[in-house]
């Protein structure tokens, strides 16, 4: 038969004895402190500045095209899309996606094919406008994909309360 086992017990009933209220109340202090200046600081790598919207315009003809391109073909679009992400870094908040199937909405609930060439989006973050015009040098969707091909660019308002 096993006997109970009593020393860790002892130890701990020891050690818990000998703390003071003064040194149990300065660690639970520094534990607290450490925990809320986790939850303050800035993510790490996270630089602030201004948010933007990018949006991808193509033709319609341009964007059927892609979905009929060979493997390699496709993989050699998104290594030059790596590429540039890889390149822009944190500045990218959300690499973005494809876009198709646009639907028009207006007040009436009525809805109708969008008649706009959105191909895609993404988010990104910059100091300002130089920067973020120097992030999209070379991007993959004007650097010769199809002639047509633009990005539009929307600077994010901060509402607030939000």
């Amino acid at each position: 038969m096993a006997k109970p086992v009593k020393k860790p017990a002892k130890k701990a009933a020891k050690k818990t004895a000998k703390s003071s209220p003064k040194k149990v109340a300065k660690k639970a202090a520094k534990k607290i402190t450490k925990k809320a200046s986790k939850k303050n600081a800035p993510k790490p790598g996270k630089k602030p500045g201004k948010k933007f919207l990018i949006i991808y315009h193509a033709p319609f003809e341009a964007i059927a095209q892609t979905m009929n391109v060979t493997p390699e073909q496709q993989a050699e679009g998104m290594a030059l899309w790596m590429a540039w992400a890889k390149r822009a870094g944190q500045n990218i908040t959300d690499l973005g996606a494809p876009l198709i199937n646009g639907k028009r909405i207006n007040a009436k609930g009525e809805s109708s094919p969008s008649t706009k060439e959105v191909s895609g989006y993404s988010l990104m973050e910059a100091e300002d406008w130089e920067e973020l015009l120097d992030l999209l040098e070379g991007h993959p969707h004007i650097s010769g994909w199809h002639p047509e091909a633009t990005i539009e660019i929307h600077e994010t308002m901060l509402l607030p309360g939000m």
